[in-house]
């Protein structure tokens, strides 16, 4: 008995409480759209460069987006402290090995040193970014989002439609330091033209589809809950399907056809509905969570087919390969 008792209060060691903490598995989707916006503002300027040009840069962005989307993980568990103790004792804070003081001093510590690293990326060669500042202002906006959603609106309506914008502001966090702007007489807001928004928005859509669908993945789900989810990730899929008719100046199809960009859409988007059709027929728990891991998984192939559609094969591949240490961490870590 007292053997037992000891490994049921055995304690992580810090460094896999942490990583547990972050979410570590689902950081590789953060990436996924960093990568992805700064390959295509990038590819598609003047010079057709890649983010192979601009190493430093994007390094400090995928630190920016890292630290802050680890930041939100860390900063739901520490709101969520109390009723994890009662339904998830086994997670970090109540099982007691990151104290809850900790925790916060690490969510808010991380977050400031997110909106740091967007803003030295567009200083560290000056000359490559369009608006030096732009990442830090909206890394400053993603940060507000996350803290809003964890410790404000998580447990109301508006709370998938937060969660969206993080994403829709992660990916603006990647084309933030683009070299070439939208040209005069285009379209445009805070130097974003039509395509730009249309990317992330597509993608921040999907994402509040996501989110809706899962609010009650734990328990049996109301169907009209899981139907709107469903119908909101199509929105934003569809969406990223407009790209071809916005006629963007920086965000263009330079590697696949209108059809060949919509051909890929409607084949990812088939095993998501599949899996979506039958949650909806039968909404239990399983289903429902099958559901959700396939649509996060299928965020990383969207990020992809867009860079596919505009930069070419390479560089979409590199997004994909994401799946790899992602799925692998998830084989002992816990990702929800």
């Amino acid at each position: 008995m007292e053997e037992n008792s000891q490994t049921e209060t055995a304690l992580d060691p810090p460094w896999l409480a942490f990583c547990k903490l972050c979410r570590l598995p689902n950081l590789f989707t953060a990436w996924a759209d960093i990568l992805a916006g700064f390959f295509v503002v990038s590819f598609y300027s003047s010079e057709r460069l890649t983010g192979l040009d601009f190493p430093l840069e994007l390094m400090c962005l995928l630190l920016a987006s890292s630290l802050i989307y680890s930041a939100g993980m860390v900063l739901n568990d520490y709101y969520d402290r109390e009723i994890d103790a009662e339904q998830r004792p086994d997670r970090p804070i109540p099982s007691g090995a990151i104290s809850a003081g900790a925790a916060m001093a690490i969510g808010y510590g991380m977050l400031a040193a997110g909106c740091l690293f967007a803003l030295l990326g567009g200083f560290v060669y000056v000359d490559s970014a369009a608006i030096a500042w732009r990442g830090g202002v909206v890394a400053v906006v993603l940060s507000a989002s996350v803290v809003a959603y964890d410790a404000v609106l998580k447990r109301t309506a508006l709370a998938p439609w937060i969660m969206g914008a993080c994403r829709f502001f992660n990916i603006l966090l990647g084309m933030s330091l683009a070299q070439a702007l939208p040209q005069e007489g285009h379209w445009q807001v805070f130097g974003y033209d039509a395509g730009q928004l249309l990317f992330a928005g597509g993608i921040g859509l999907y994402i509040v589809g996501v989110t809706w669908f899962a609010r009650t993945e734990a328990v049996a789900s109301d169907q009209r809950m899981l139907i709107a989810g469903a119908i909101l990730m199509a929105g934003g899929i569809g969406m990223l399907a407009a790209l071809p008719v916005a006629q963007p100046s920086v965000v263009a199809l330079a590697q696949l056809t209108p059809s060949g960009l919509w051909g890929i859409l409607v084949l990812l988007s088939l095993v998501l509905a599949r899996r979506a059709v039958i949650a909806i027929a039968r909404p239990d728990p399983r289903n429902v969570q099958l559901t959700v891991k396939q649509a996060i998984l299928s965020l990383i192939f969207y990020d992809a087919a867009i860079t596919l559609a505009v930069c070419g094969t390479g560089w979409s591949v590199a997004i994909v390969a994401l799946l790899l240490p992602m799925l692998g961490l998830r084989r002992w870590m816990y990702s929800t």
